[in-house]
């Protein structure tokens, strides 16, 4: 023979349940909502505190939390700030020699040289 810990546990969480319903259903229509309000707290109280447990399909899951996704999110945006500051400063140099040297093959290699180095700078700092 088993005995439960909390017999008619159906029964008594649909009779609660119907409690809650009709207060819910009474709330919209009520002329003094703070008083169907508290109807609604009430009968929500009790469901909550009869001491049925709940079924097994309704018991909350464990949060899930992505800790690996903030540290990757905030290595990408380590690795942009270093992107830009490259570029940046790569954008400046090719500025100054073009603007102090005078053309010519001597200011090309050196844009080229530049480029080149911000190449290798961004592909060592990924």
């Amino acid at each position: 023979m088993s005995t439960s810990r909390y017999p008619g546990q159906a029964g008594d969480r649909e009779a609660l349940r119907e409690v809650l319903h009709d207060a819910l259903t009474e709330l919209s229509g009520s002329s003094d909502p703070d008083a169907a309000a508290r109807d609604v707290m009430r009968a929500l109280d009790a469901y909550m505190e009869d001491g049925v447990p709940l079924p097994a399909h309704s018991q909350r899951e464990a949060p899930v939390t992505d800790f690996e996704r903030r540290q990757l999110m905030a290595a990408q945006n380590d690795k942009r700030w270093t992107l830009w500051l490259v570029l940046g400063a790569a954008v400046v140099t090719t500025i100054t020699v073009v603007a102090v040297l005078s053309g010519g093959w001597p200011a090309a290699l050196a844009v080229t040289a530049i480029w080149v180095a911000a190449i290798l700078a961004l592909t060592i700092a990924s």
